[in-house]
């Protein structure tokens, strides 16, 4: 009987899902060992006829679902989560890929210490070069670890360290432990990793950490994240404020304020203010007035949060600033000029 289950949302993905498939198909754990889900998110080219492919290839190991209605990747993620049947779930974005001891490692990781999930190292990869790393490019030189979040100081540390990020595509979780504390995605929306990570910082007690490069992470110019002034970019606004709504109706806000507080500004005003930066040719100044708007309204004495004095880079404390002071349109123009002139250097 398989142990993982892996769900893949596909959405026009014609060019890529092969690639990712074969990764799978060949995971030294067994493909026998694992459940292949890919969901059809309402794809208009090919993906369909090639996932009916794929699944003819491996008729033992993949379900294909297919939607008739487009529901953006946390949606077909749920609809893969109804159909999980394993043990534990791992989700991979179509156009990325794996190494091949990818799931073993983390198996073996989750199960030897009895963890809620595994969690393990990336690459940025444009796939041009060779699709697999040898072993030494795979080793981060850090030993493999647990975390154990015991106390509530644990719990603080834990979250503000965002040691193990938002993402869920390197992550193997217990299944047991998503639906025990209601985490899956929101719907309809971009940047749905970020409600679904900040949930499981809240309810993860053991953590395996391996440290070895085992996802590759496909430098996608057409994909959603990376897409120019597109308006589904300002999702991160509504995203942030399910968060916040769910830390209140959870009723961990007062338990964790200023941990959350600081949370919410680097996952709301940090990444809302990098995003509309070098996502947009023109930064958008309404966007921007609601950024700062929505900030001060939750966090409005941020001054006197301690992370936020002792965890911010400069570069960000620079951004912090913006929160106290009026900005022009015009000033706000030059300000992202400069961040982007930034992240450009700060990438060569």
């Amino acid at each position: 009987m398989a142990k993982i289950s892996i769900i893949i949302p596909c959405h026009n993905v014609e060019n890529y899902i092969m690639r990712c498939f074969e990764s799978l198909r060949n995971q030294t754990i067994g493909l026998d060992q694992l459940e292949l889900l890919f969901i059809d998110d309402a794809s208009t080219d090919r993906t369909w006829d090639i996932l009916s492919e794929i699944e003819q290839l491996a008729p033992d190991s993949v379900g294909i679902i297919h939607l008739g209605k487009n529901i953006r990747q946390g949606g077909a993620r749920n609809v893969g989560l109804s159909y999980a049947s394993c043990e534990y779930v791992g989700f991979v974005d179509a156009d990325d890929w794996v190494e091949p001891d990818m799931y073993e490692c983390l198996y073996r990781a989750i199960t030897d210490a009895e963890t809620d999930l595994a969690f393990c190292r990336h690459v940025r990869d444009n796939g041009k070069d060779e699709l697999l790393l040898n072993e030494t490019a795979k080793n981060t030189d850090k030993k493999n670890r647990t975390l154990r979040i015991v106390t509530d100081e644990h719990r603080v540390e834990f979250i503000i360290s965002n040691i193990i990020g938002y993402g869920v595509w390197d992550k193997l979780f217990r299944k047991d432990f998503l639906l025990e504390n209601e985490i899956f995605f929101p719907e309809q929306l971009t940047y749905e990793d970020i409600y679904f990570g900040s949930l499981v910082y809240l309810y993860a007690n053991r953590v395996s950490i391996v440290e070895r490069i085992l996802y590759h992470y496909y430098i996608n110019e057409t994909s959603t994240v990376l897409g120019r002034n597109q308006v589904h970019h300002k999702d991160i606004f509504e995203i942030n404020y399910m968060k916040w709504d769910a830390y209140k109706l959870r009723g961990f806000l007062d338990r964790y304020r200023k941990a959350l507080e600081f949370d919410f500004i680097m996952s709301f005003y940090m990444a809302g203010f990098k995003i509309l930066a070098l996502r947009f040719d023109e930064i958008p100044f309404d966007a921007f007035m609601k950024l700062k708007k929505g900030t001060l309204e939750r966090v409005p004495d941020f001054e006197n949060n301690e992370y936020c004095r002792s965890h911010i880079t400069e570069i960000y404390q620079l951004l912090l600033q913006l929160l106290k002071i009026p900005v022009t349109h015009e000033q706000l123009i030059d300000i992202q000029k400069a961040f982007c002139e930034f992240h450009r250097l700060a990438d060569q």
